[in-house]
């Protein structure tokens, strides 16, 4: 949780770079909603999943891949230390503003990722959650259990995003993106409330 002090350096703060967290859809690609946000503020994406995949495809040899893979072939989920390690090669080459995807999850990575951001020269300015409105037009015709395994994963992510919103605990930096199955990212409605969240970073 961000103190008050914190929130206000949040709002304000106009010499850090600024970096927006966007929580991941279980059910479809959200490229379409990211690629706006990029072409808007002008964003360098940075993809968890991704990072780690090419560091293992890409820089194997490495030290970080090493770890990297042992937890992986041990069943361990990345630990937070490697995950913060990870970003942390890849800010040092960005220069412009930044847009995290699906990270992060908990509090000790909350934690380290913001103390990461300060040492970097960033800040955690916006939050944006997606979260579907209508489930029950995403299982129709399914069978039962895949129905209900469904289901289970859209709880799970309304949970997730439930929870990072309560870690941030900046109302004033959270944005929520309700949408229907299936899904329009690039629409009229989108970009105005994208750009509406533009102009109050930016009349600040």
């Amino acid at each position: 949780m961000f103190t008050s002090e914190h929130n206000e350096l949040l709002l304000y703060t106009t010499e850090m770079k600024q970096c927006h967290l966007i929580t991941s859809t279980s059910f479809s690609s959200q490229k379409g909603f990211e690629d706006i946000l990029v072409e808007i503020f002008d964003l360098t994406k940075l993809n968890i999943q991704e990072l780690l995949i090419n560091k293992l495809r890409n820089d194997s040899n490495s030290d970080l891949a090493n770890d990297i893979k042992k937890q992986v072939e041990k069943g361990e989920l990345v630990s937070t230390t490697l995950i913060t390690e990870l970003i942390r090669e890849k800010i040092i080459e960005i220069k412009n503003e930044i847009l995290i995807i699906g990270y992060p999850r908990t509090k000790e990575q909350l934690d380290y990722l913001t103390n990461l951001l300060s040492e970097n020269g960033f800040e955690i300015i916006q939050l944006w959650i997606l979260e579907l409105n209508n489930i029950e037009r995403l299982i129709e015709g399914k069978d039962q259990q895949v129905s209900t395994a469904m289901i289970k994963k859209f709880d799970q992510t309304k949970y997730q995003n439930k929870e990072i919103s309560e870690l941030i605990d900046c109302p004033e930096i959270t944005t929520k993106m309700e949408f229907e199955y299936p899904m329009e990212w690039d629409t009229y409605k989108i970009r105005s409330k994208i750009k509406d969240v533009y102009n109050t970073i930016y009349s600040k």
